[in-house]
């Protein structure tokens, strides 16, 4: 069998189990808030298989491997010891599909949330293939267009991703964790020039990890497909819209002020009213 077939089917059927895992462990809770401490370490399991079977040379895999688990063990650790292990409230968003689902709740949240997610990340795959088959360093660590240069901007795109998202959600959560704040808005911090910049330094952490393969072969632009899905994704999809519609919900004016003075995505300086 082609090693590409063989390691995305090892892939799909990695996920495809590590969900259905992920989605008992939610029922058997009764919260299925877990999905979001899988996320990230079915991303990182995923390019641990592509990796491990590419024939590219261990510097190129390794380049693009480490970042992804720093990324999956401190997401997932954030939100396993906030939200799991605290017995926190199943997430808004959770709560809400239980209600449209009905009767058929857990079936639902299996091939609608789970596998669907799994899906999602298989797409986000594109990084850790093409680095899987390429020899960093060729000469020596020569500087070309297969050297180190692209690596390292990549490095430094992700630490700052990682530095701004943990910021963010270490402010976020010490102002929530105050009753004091019961009702009103998070904008201090990084949350005063974005309404989400644990989004956007999320996205960040993907533009440096797309970057690191790819000028290692003509095909590996598509590697680019994976920052941009992840943008979409978050500022389109399930990330801002969520969070937005929620935020409205529970705090009313007090948001809607808050979105006029306050860019949702990139940040800027508050706009006056």
């Amino acid at each position: 069998m082609d090693n590409l077939l063989f390691s995305y089917l090892t892939a799909v059927i990695f996920t495809f189990l590590f969900m259905s895992l992920m989605w008992f462990w939610g029922k058997s809770r009764d919260n299925y808030a877990v999905i979001d401490v899988g996320w990230s370490l079915v991303i990182a399991g995923i390019a641990s298989i592509l990796v491990y079977w590419g024939r590219g040379n261990v510097f190129a895999k390794w380049a693009v491997l480490v970042p992804v688990w720093i990324w999956a063990l401190r997401l997932s650790g954030f939100l396993y010891f906030t939200r799991i292990r605290t017995n926190h409230p199943e997430d808004k968003r959770y709560a809400g599909f239980r209600k449209d689902y009905g009767d058929k709740v857990h079936q639902k949240m299996f091939t609608n949330v789970f596998l669907l997610q799994g899906f999602l990340a298989l797409l986000l795959s594109f990084p850790f293939y093409f680095a899987s088959q390429w020899d960093l360093f060729p000469n020596s660590g020569a500087l070309g267009p297969n050297g180190y240069l692209m690596v390292l901007l990549g490095w430094l795109l992700f630490t700052v991703g990682v530095v701004g998202e943990g910021i963010a959600d270490r402010d976020l959560h010490k102002f929530v964790a105050d009753p004091a704040n019961k009702g009103k808005v998070c904008n201090v911090g990084l949350w005063k020039y974005s309404r989400h910049p644990n989004y956007f330094f999320e996205w960040i952490i993907w533009v440096g990890i797309g970057i690191i393969p790819v000028l290692s072969s003509p095909e590996a632009i598509f590697s680019l497909f994976t920052p941009l899905f992840m943008f979409v994704l978050l500022r389109f999809v399930s990330g801002v819209p969520f969070a937005e519609k929620y935020s409205l919900l529970s705090k009313g004016n007090v948001f809607r002020d808050y979105q006029q003075t306050t860019n949702a995505f990139f940040p800027w300086f508050s706009k006056q009213k």
